[in-house]
């Protein structure tokens, strides 16, 4: 900060200049806290090693991006952010939670993995690893695959 007291059409009447210290000023104000949002997210993956993804909504947060399957994000610590609230029936392994800041909120995803073998659910489709870094995937649910299968989204396609 260098203020530029003498060329500021207000010094006369500066209450940065009366204290002594211009240079303190502005105050900055704190920061609100952002408001925590809970969830859950579930990496399905295939014998092959494809991962079930599904297209979100055009419109809200994240719009016409790829995931994987989520709760809602506005759950608290409920049944909402454990393998109870998984989209399809599967050996749900609890494989981490990963926190991830928006402008507006903070989010915290319980991130579970599981094998799946058969088709995927209406609305969904299966990406190959080696594919999954061409999707439009946002760096949370980046985040969501490598907490449940580390190196998934840097893999190269099979030479």
């Amino acid at each position: 900060r260098r203020p530029r007291c003498m060329l500021c059409p207000l010094r006369e009447d500066c209450s940065a200049i009366l204290s002594g210290d211009p240079e303190r000023f502005p105050v900055r104000l704190p920061k609100d806290d952002k408001p925590l949002r809970r969830g859950a997210a579930f990496v399905a993956e295939r014998n092959d090693g494809a991962i079930l993804l599904r297209k979100r909504p055009e419109k809200g947060l994240l719009g016409g991006m790829t995931e994987v399957p989520t709760t809602s994000w506005s759950a608290r610590v409920d049944g909402a952010t454990t393998e109870a609230a998984a989209p399809l029936p599967a050996d749900w392994r609890h494989a981490g939670r990963i926190a991830h800041v928006f402008t507006h909120f903070a989010l915290e995803l319980e991130v579970f993995h599981a094998h799946i073998k058969g088709d995927a659910p209406d609305g969904h489709f299966w990406s190959l690893a080696h594919e999954i870094s061409g999707e439009a995937l946002p760096t949370v649910m980046k985040r969501v695959i490598e907490a449940a299968i580390p190196g998934a989204t840097r893999r190269q396609r099979p030479q």
